[in-house]
């Protein structure tokens, strides 16, 4: 098996981090093997659109004909809701994991060294590593829910002592700001797959990356802005792009809206591995300062 060179580079510095090198790192490595990256994320990134489209015409549906003030009263009708709204988020959310054992396959070079089968292999550990990846999406999906509703709790203690009127030019920042807070948080566990596709296994991992997340929190700060920012970006412009470039009689058509879509969600893909990339990276840093510092000897003979 052919070593990845990226895995071999020396860390940045195993008692001060330093958070930029590692960014800037990730950035290269992003523009440097975009088409891989790409050839992994875009697939999923069309299911997962699909899905959600699906589950919010069935919800829809389900919901049309009853008044929002009469659906405690049709608890079959509201479970079923609640149901397909959580369910196609945590399908989602699963996807973007296995997505992340597929990249952390690449990034450690775990794959076979065969060019005609580089994307089976990107996944094949991600697959025989299914459960643990499972289990550590549920964790981290149950962790981001429970975060929100957490700083829900707070956002409208807020509101009740400054008042809606006054707070409501700050809504759509503090809401911004409340998904960033949770969602760097939660990120603190995205070393885990990296780890699990290694072999290791499920809260071996899930401890090993808080212990990786430790004086990174700058640096996956950083990468969930950037996909945050980044993908919301990607996606209004290719909508709006899509909107003045193509001429009316295109916009007019049944199957505009699906090409949009299609367009937005590829355009998405783009843009989504870098989060991915920098939590396998940390996670392989992490993993060769610990060896370094199993090893007997003085640390400056390395």
């Amino acid at each position: 098996m052919e070593t990845n060179p990226v895995s071999l580079q020396p860390a940045d510095g195993a008692e001060v981090p330093r958070i930029l090198p590692l960014f800037k790192r990730v950035q290269h490595l992003y523009i440097k093997q975009f088409r891989v990256w790409f050839a992994i994320t875009a697939p999923t990134s069309l299911i997962a659109t699909l899905i959600l489209v699906l589950s919010d015409r069935k919800i829809r549906e389900i919901s049309r004909y009853i008044p929002w003030y009469e659906l405690s009263k049709r608890p079959f009708e509201l479970a079923e809701i609640y149901l397909l709204r959580f369910g196609s988020f945590f399908f989602v959310w699963f996807l973007g994991c296995f997505v992340l054992g597929a990249i952390a396959t690449k990034v450690g070079g775990l794959d076979r060294d065969d060019e005609e089968l580089a994307l089976r292999d990107s996944h094949q550990l991600a697959r025989e590593h299914l459960l643990e990846i499972l289990q550590i999406a549920l964790l981290t999906f149950i962790a981001f829910v429970l975060g929100m509703m957490l700083s829900e709790n707070v956002y409208s203690a807020i509101l009740k002592v400054v008042g809606r009127a006054r707070f409501s030019p700050y809504i759509f920042a503090a809401s911004l700001l409340q998904w960033v807070i949770v969602a760097s948080i939660v990120s603190w566990l995205g070393m885990a797959i990296p780890y699990v596709v290694r072999g290791i296994g499920f809260w071996a991992a899930v401890k090993k990356s808080l212990e990786a997340a430790d004086g990174y929190q700058g640096f996956l700060l950083l990468l969930v802005l950037q996909s945050l920012v980044v993908s919301y970006v990607a996606w209004y412009v290719t909508q709006y792009a899509l909107f003045y470039l193509l001429p009316a009689f295109i916009r007019g058509t049944s199957w505009y809206g699906w090409v949009a879509l299609i367009a937005s969600a590829l355009a998405s893909a783009a843009v989504e591995p870098p989060i991915f990339i920098g939590f396998s990276l940390l996670a392989e840093q992490s993993a060769r300062e610990t060896l370094l510092s199993e090893i007997p000897g003085p640390r400056s003979s390395y």
